[in-house]
Order: C-alpha cells, then structure tokens, then sequence
C-alpha cells in the first residue's frame, strides 16, 4: 500500500499518462477540469452521511435540547470547531493511551471505514461519495490491495 509522498507521486503519473492519451485521442479538456482530483475532504463540501440507527440514538443522545440545526454537535470549549491539533495531542492521544492501543494517525479511522464497509459488501461508488473521493481513488487505494487472487477452476 502506498502512502504519502509515493501515493501522491502514483497519482500524479496516473494523471499525466490520462492526459496523454487524451491528447493522444483527441479528447483533451483545455479547461482541465477534467483532470483534477476530487477530494471533498480538502475542499471541505458539504454531504449528507447516513448513520445506522444505533450511531443516531447515541448522537441524540448527546444534542443539547435548544441546539439548533447550524450548531457544533461536538464544539471546542470556546464553543467554535474544534483545533485538531488540539484533538489529536488532548483527546486522541490519551483516549488511545487509555485503552492500550498503540499510536495511530486518525486517518486511520476514515481508512478502516472505508476498508469494512467495501469488505462488508457496499458499492465502491457509495463508499466515494460519503468520503468525497472518486471511485477511481477508492478501487486503487482500498479495493485493489484486497481483492484476493485466484486461478479459476476449469
């Protein structure tokens, strides 16, 4: 699995031989859109995230009485979004400490999501939309590397 700085290098050599063959083609987008990476983490849209019904009843559980529906679910204590570098070195850390875990990012959570709910059997292109990546990311990062191999009985 690659990461990092080599992800972002494959990424961006996926893009270029696109690009080529595009031209190569005649099929290339001079505005570029076409070509740019979708990534709604980064770019911070909204979407909708469905929740089961046990993840709902914890969150209801939580929501202040007079909460509005523009209001932080889970504030800092200045009661603005919370500072993740705050998060990681408060919460995170000692939450993990807590229960013996050994240090991981938090990125992981989102990849171990992505990774059981593939595995689990939903569609890799319901899977992108709730994490604002394309399909294309989705089968090459998550679905590729586990995919088990096999020669067909004949």
């Amino acid at each position: 699995m690659l990461t990092g700085a080599a992800q972002y290098r494959k990424l961006a050599q996926m893009k270029a031989s696109e690009i080529e063959e595009d031209i190569l083609h005649e099929r290339f987008d001079p505005t570029l859109e076409k070509y740019k990476i979708k990534q709604g983490l980064k770019a911070q849209e909204k979407r909708k995230f469905p929740c089961n019904l046990k993840v709902q009843a914890i969150l209801r559980g939580i929501k202040r009485e007079n909460a509005q529906p523009s209001d932080l679910l889970f504030p800092s204590p200045e009661g603005k979004y919370i500072d993740f570098h705050n998060f990681r070195n408060l919460a995170w850390k000692t939450i993990l400490k807590n229960l013996d875990i050994p240090y991981r990012k938090t990125s992981q959570t989102r990849h171990t999501f992505m990774t059981l709910a593939l595995e689990n059997g939903l569609d890799d292109k319901d899977v992108a939309r709730w994490v604002g990546n394309s399909p294309e990311v989705i089968y090459r990062c998550y679905m590729g590397n586990k995919r088990e191999l096999f020669v067909p009985e004949f």
